[in-house]
């Protein structure tokens, strides 16, 4: 892997602008963009307090990671996107079709689960009920994962697309059962070991020194637990779970987050070292089911223009998070936090942007309509 410069080169300098200027207008307090091609990264810049080698907790863009750790179990026998899910975890929802779920459905948010549900704070409640600990305990993790169990779907498994944090609670127990350990140990024997990813983990308090804790960036303060967010899981239900959960919980840097990409685009090719190209090819082909779904086994692909959410500025009409000038088969996911990764296999391109938008509130959405802007910015150049 070839570093850039600390400055950034000609042509990227308004990317590098664009960087910069999120943090004078609040859009974040730390971030980092990393653009890479092949084994090499053309450009790195840190913004704000963030330095490259910051570690910010990266929320749902461990789904990714998630998908490609049970591919790899697939590749071993121990699982199959075409299996039942129920033949594997417990299922008590009244619902009969939630016998129905595949774990294509989880890997592609096909499943007919709701999106989300705070679960926690049914933790908390049974806390106070039973005067213990529950929260952050193996207790709690079975507690949400029981609730999830439990749950009632809104459609038939196949039928419909939601994201849906609650499918990949799911996905992250059954890769638990089938590989007959941890999900944040199986993730170090399969996935970020293998590809030299030192930095990416779950829990990484538990891991790095006093001194290193610098490396840390913070998320704010949480209602829940009422203390401020540096090196614990930004999400309640992830943090309930004890911080390892298949939806979120993993902590990585944009180096890591590189090789990762990286990874994917070799094993589209047949050249992964952990994957293996009918894999890759999986994850980054969208899903034939139902008809139109944007989701691939474990991505998100760039949408067209639409509606302006609410919170964005009146009259927007925003592209996809990728960006107006997004490869139409590029895949990527986004982060709560603030992270995104979007990876092109064709150009055999990747661009990381890993931020700490909820640092100033989880109602702060400037990153959306900043976060397009720069990574046209990053195309244009890739393109050219």
């Amino acid at each position: 892997m070839t570093a850039a410069a600390e400055g950034a080169p000609p042509g990227f300098l308004e990317a590098a602008d664009l960087l910069d200027a999120g943090v004078r207008e609040g859009a974040y307090a730390a971030a980092v963009l990393l653009v890479g091609r092949g084994d090499e990264v053309l450009f790195e810049r840190s913004a704000g307090y963030a330095r490259p080698a910051s570690l910010f907790d990266i929320a749902s863009l461990t789904k990714p990671v998630v998908a490609a750790l049970f591919f790899v179990l697939a590749q071993e026998g121990s699982l199959s996107p075409d299996g039942i899910a129920a033949e594997i975890l417990p299922f008590t929802s009244p619902d009969p079709r939630a016998r129905e779920i595949r774990f294509a459905h989880l890997l592609s948010h096909t499943s007919g689960l709701p999106a989300w549900l705070p679960l926690y704070e049914k933790v908390a409640a049974a806390e106070a009920a039973e005067g213990r600990p529950l929260s952050g305990t193996a207790e709690g993790h079975d507690r949400i994962l029981a609730e999830v169990l439990s749950l009632p779907l809104s459609r038939d498994p196949g039928t419909g697309w939601e994201y849906s944090d609650l499918g990949y609670i799911l996905l992250g127990r059954a890769i638990e059962v089938a590989g007959f350990r941890s999900l944040d140990r199986l993730l170090a024997d399969k996935i970020s070991g293998p590809l030299g990813m030192r930095e990416t983990r779950y829990l990484p308090l538990a891991a790095i020194s006093e001194c290193e804790t610098g490396q840390l960036i913070p998320t704010g303060w949480s209602e829940v637990r009422k203390r401020e967010k540096a090196g614990e899981v930004d999400d309640e239900n992830a943090a309930a779970m004890g911080g390892v959960a298949g939806h979120a919980g993993l902590f990585s840097t944009a180096g890591d987050l590189f090789l990762f990409a990286r990874e994917i685009v070799r094993a589209v090719k047949g050249e992964g070292r952990v994957l293996s190209r009918p894999s890759a090819v999986r994850m980054t082909t969208r899903a034939a089911l139902p008809p139109g779904c944007p989701r691939t086994f474990g991505f998100d692909t760039p949408t067209p223009p639409h509606s302006s959410p609410k919170g964005d500025s009146p009259g927007n009409t925003p592209w996809s998070q990728a960006g107006a000038l997004a490869p139409a088969d590029a895949v990527g996911h986004l982060g709560y936090t603030g992270c995104s990764i979007w990876i092109d296999p064709v150009r055999e391109a990747s661009v990381i942007l890993l931020t700490n938008r909820v640092v100033f509130g989880s109602d702060n959405r400037k990153l959306s309509a900043l976060r397009p802007r720069i990574h046209d910015a990053v195309w244009k150049e890739i393109a050219g």
